[in-house]
């Protein structure tokens, strides 16, 4: 009787040794899963020409840093979960269209940042026009700690429309 409670007792320590290292190892990854999902927010865009009709079949390139994560064919729109902090570059390419490039920073983002919804208009080509942002982003989103979410940066807007205006002057008097 005694050999069964001593071979008894062996096999439950084991046991519960076993099941311990599988719950903590189980436990230890739904943390470190958890802490990557609740540290990404979501960038949801739409995608529309100068009319405001939606668009189909835009691809979309995806960089992180200078590093191309992903190519796809969106139709309407897109979205993306991105990391904080990291520099994201979205490069939108569509046939007939001036590719338009959107930098996004997640520094400083909140892990608990509403989605960012925005409206991205690509404009058709003309003969002999070529874009002004084609080697600059046309847009930079960042978060804005006064506001507690991501928004544009309406400053380097409003300078990128300055030089757009500055460049549309030069041309129309070298045409003159």
């Amino acid at each position: 009787m005694q050999l069964f409670t001593v071979t008894f007792r062996l096999i439950v320590k084991f046991l519960c040794e076993r099941v311990m290292k599988w719950l903590i190892i189980t436990v230890g990854f739904l943390l470190l899963f958890s802490a990557t999902i609740f540290s990404q927010v979501t960038f949801t865009g739409y995608l529309v020409d100068a009319g405001d009709k939606k668009l189909r079949d835009v691809e979309v390139n995806l960089y992180k840093g200078n590093e191309k994560l992903s190519t796809k064919k969106w139709t309407k729109k897109f979205d993306y979960n991105l990391e904080l902090e990291t520099y994201y570059t979205l490069e939108l390419v569509k046939v007939g269209f001036i590719s338009k490039r959107i930098a996004i920073s997640t520094f400083e983002g909140d892990k608990g940042a509403e989605p960012f919804l925005f409206v991205m208009e690509l404009v058709a080509k003309e003969d002999g026009v070529e874009g002004m942002d084609q080697d600059y982003p046309s847009a930079l989103i960042e978060y804005k700690k006064n506001e507690g979410t991501f928004n544009f940066d309406v400053n380097y807007a409003k300078n990128l429309k300055k030089e757009e205006k500055e460049a549309a002057k030069k041309k129309k008097k070298k045409n003159n």
